[in-house]
């Protein structure tokens, strides 16, 4: 079983936080605005971004903001590699993680993910709770608020000495660098490792099992959700399943049931978004029931190949990719 950890606070910390960018623009201003609107016991001395070839206006916002850009060519980004090289020019005590489309909801997001690391040096780690946006599809809201680990409403501690962890670790190494703080000493000993997905949890993994706890805090707020289409969610999935195959935590679908699987958790989402808006069933299942179902089979589909990489030609890989392809643009 997971424990609620002390909500209690110390010293006054430094602050990095770190930012990697690419093409941004969308959301990347109101982000560093609510950067800028913090409030709290810490010091923030600096705002670092490293942008892998954005041709958009990132670099201008981020110059409007005056924040501190480190610029590397696409092909050289990586999940790991590339947050280590942030970290590597921050001088803060805590080095705060924050992707370039999630805005904090308030002035106390940085405040309340730092409690836990000062309340307890074991911490590691914290992460923050994601809220869909205002315009987030029913599949990816629903998502969110009942599926995620990151949206939870309860904050809580993981540990590798948890009686659950050795049989099941994939809840308790669960991590997310959309909104996160690390401990810069734990970092310098542990980095992010350089892989191309889900460098997150396997670093979570990592402190857990050198005897660091990380942490849950749900009243650390970001809004951060995608409207994928069935395409770009395969593509999403299928990368996450190729990440999670090197953690040992892929799911091993069956194919021939993911069409009743999608079919259900389809009927889900109509029943949430009828609930959340007060629809009416027809509208609801006019408008989103066929979206629905292709976005579940696609998710679906996506994992399953994902989970089967080694069988797959490295060109085939890098055509399905997201990552891949985010990296092209």
């Amino acid at each position: 079983m997971r424990r609620p950890y002390p909500d209690a606070m110390t010293d006054l910390p430094s602050i990095s936080v770190l930012l990697v960018t690419k093409n941004g623009a969308r959301y990347l201003a109101e982000v560093l605005d609510r950067i800028g609107q913090q409030r709290g016991r810490f010091q923030l001395d600096e705002i670092i971004a490293v942008d892998s070839g954005s041709r958009d206006h990132t670099l201008a916002i981020l110059a409007a903001h005056t924040v501190r850009v480190i610029r590397i060519p696409p092909q050289e980004f990586g999940h790991g590699k590339t947050r280590n090289l942030a970290a590597s020019y921050a001088r803060g005590d805590y080095l705060v993680f924050l992707t370039q489309d999630a805005t904090p909801a308030n002035a106390d997001w940085l405040d309340a993910l730092l409690a836990p690391l000062r309340a307890d040096s074991s911490i590691a780690g914290a992460y923050s709770r994601h809220l869909p946006r205002p315009h987030c599809h029913p599949m990816e809201w629903r998502r969110i608020v009942e599926d995620e680990l990151s949206g939870r409403a309860e904050s809580c501690l993981n540990s590798s000495a948890a009686p659950d962890y050795a049989d099941n670790p994939a809840p308790f190494s669960f991590f997310s660098n959309v909104s996160s703080v690390l401990r810069r000493s734990v970092w310098q000993q542990h980095p992010f490792p350089e892989v191309e997905f889900a460098e997150d949890q396997l670093w979570a993994r990592r402190v857990l099992e050198a005897g660091y706890q990380t942490a849950y805090r749900a009243d650390s707020l970001v809004y951060h959700s995608h409207g994928y289409g069935p395409w770009p969610n395969f593509r999403r999935h299928f990368d996450h399943a190729r990440a999670l195959s090197d953690l040992d935590a892929a799911s091993s679908l069956c194919l021939g049931r993911t069409p009743s699987t999608a079919w259900r958790a389809a009927r889900r989402d109509l029943s949430f978004w009828r609930w959340l808006t007060h629809r009416g069933r027809l509208r609801v299942g006019l408008r989103w029931g066929a979206l629905a179902l292709a976005w579940h089979l696609a998710a679906l589909w996506g994992t399953w190949l994902g989970e089967r990489k080694q069988s797959l030609a490295p060109s085939l890989v890098r055509r399905i990719s997201l990552q891949e392809s985010i990296k092209q643009k």
